[in-house]
This record gives C-alpha cells, structure tokens and sequence, in this order.
C-alpha cells in the first residue's frame, strides 16, 4: 500500500514539473516597418525597421539582434505589398530559411510576421 502512495506522489510530482515548464511566451511587441520592395527571390519582401523602434520603451522586445535596420520576409499580407506602405508587425526570427539570391551584396535577416497591428499609407 506504501509503494502505490509513494507512485501516487512520485506522478503527482512529475505532472506538477511539467505543468510549471510549459508556461507561454510572451507575444512579441509590435514594431513599426515600411515596406521597401521585393527581395531577390519572388515572394520576399525587404521591411525597414524605422528608428521609432529603438526608443526606451521597445527596448528588448524585439526577437533578435536587430532593433533596427533592415529585415526580409516571405509572408507578408497582400494588402500590404505596397512600396512605401507603413504597418505596425509583430516579428520573429526565422531561422529555418531565407530567400536564395544568386548575386546580391547584401543579406537581410529572415524574419516572420507572426501579426499585423495596425497600418498606414507612407509618407
């Protein structure tokens, strides 16, 4: 009868330590982006992070290294694959791929928008 008590905990224990560890991570903030244009690859879009970003208020938030610069990503919305268009996005790195330029100078980070908060026309 001990042995089955002590089972009892032992499970009790180990479902209490796995309820603990799984706690959700935080949503990144959203951070405000201008569309720049196509990538080199089709379906690639360059983000401008804009310099509103870096204020104390952001700081942290951001997944990555960058706080801000420029960023690359393959799923942005249709609506706003406009030049120039301005949209508040929440994003995360995206380490499984990039797009595949044959010759280009420079390599953006590959990011994924995880949500659109707001948008606007730029200027």
């Amino acid at each position: 009868m001990k042995s089955i008590l002590y089972l009892a905990l032992f499970y009790l224990c180990l479902l209490l330590l796995v309820v603990s560890c799984t706690e959700k991570e935080p949503e990144p903030a959203c951070l405000q982006a201008e569309v720049v244009g196509a990538d080199c690859q089709n379906g690639w879009y360059v983000l401008r992070l804009l310099e509103e970003n870096s204020t104390e208020s952001h700081k942290g938030d951001y997944v990555g290294q960058i706080q801000s610069g420029y960023v690359t990503t393959d799923n942005l919305p249709e609506a706003y694959r406009q030049t120039g268009k301005r949209l508040n996005v929440a994003l995360e790195l995206n380490g499984e791929y990039s797009p595949r330029c044959v010759a280009v100078h420079m390599m953006y980070p590959a990011v994924r928008i995880t949500r659109v908060c707001s948008s606007a026309s730029g200027n």
